[in-house]
């Protein structure tokens, strides 16, 4: 009786682990290694609204807010980088990937006409997404 009670004991946490080892399994891939961090979806626009953005653009008017909103998969991992660049002026902030599917944002004020860059890079610095758009002159008054 003791016997059956210690096999159904060890079946009972096997099974409870068996869940734990496959979703450790699953985010680091068949090889063991953790899974590339992707940019599967990027957009520029006016605003993001609930979680989602507005005003999808790539022309943009001086001084408005340009926001770059992404959709990435493979994470969690380490901080993303977004850099803004218009000729030889760059500016670069650091975004939370804060799960496997993750949607997250950042803006910059376009004071500077002329064309720029957005880029994604991941926490080695390997580029993950670059989009272009141009900003233009503020209309006159």
């Amino acid at each position: 009786m003791i016997q059956r009670i210690m096999a159904l004991a060890v079946v009972a946490i096997a099974l409870v682990w068996q869940p734990a080892l496959t979703q450790g399994k699953e985010a680091t891939g068949a090889t063991g290694q953790a899974a590339a961090l992707t940019v599967s979806e990027a957009k520029l626009g006016t605003s993001v609204e609930n979680r989602q953005l507005v005003g999808e653009a790539t022309t943009f008017e001086v001084n408005q807010k340009v926001y770059l909103w992404l959709e990435l998969k493979g994470g969690p991992a380490n901080d993303i980088t977004v850099t803004w660049k218009n000729g030889d002026k760059s500016y670069t902030t650091t975004l939370k990937v804060g799960g496997p599917t993750y949607h997250t944002w950042a803006y910059k004020t376009a004071a500077i006409a002329g064309a720029w860059t957005v880029t994604v890079s991941d926490a080695a610095g390997k580029e993950l997404k670059q989009l272009d758009f141009t900003v233009g002159a503020a209309p006159k008054k």
